[in-house]
């Protein structure tokens, strides 16, 4: 419960966004899912979203979505060691999942989404 809370006081919305790339990803994927079901949904928007992106994310680049990331004190500091990997260039925390995306060329950034 503290967890959520936290999570609260942090996150932000898709107007406070300097990044033009996560804004898009707020509006494309999550502005359009249903939140009481989102894991396949998730799964399909964001194979979407980055089919659009093809000049962003490159075939060399992965991505990781993690369900449940707080969950638990584990899931919490799995979470915490996929942000902090070397090639963990840019990622996404949106309470009930998180997403990594593995970049060479990106400057590392973090984001805790309202979602």
């Amino acid at each position: 419960m503290f967890s959520y809370f936290k999570y609260r006081l942090k996150s932000q919305g898709k107007f406070r966004l300097h990044s033009p790339f996560v804004y898009d990803f707020y509006e494309e994927v999550l502005d359009k899912m249903n939140r009481k079901n989102w894991r396949d949904e998730l799964n399909n928007k964001l194979d979407s979203f980055l089919l659009s992106k093809k000049d962003v994310f490159l075939e060399e680049d992965e991505i990781l979505v993690k369900h449940d990331i707080h969950l638990s004190r584990q899931n919490e500091a799995e979470w915490n060691r996929l942000i902090n990997e070397e090639n963990s260039k840019l990622t996404i925390d949106c309470y009930h999942f998180g997403i990594v995306f593995k970049m060479k060329r990106k400057e590392k950034q973090h984001f805790i989404l309202k979602f």
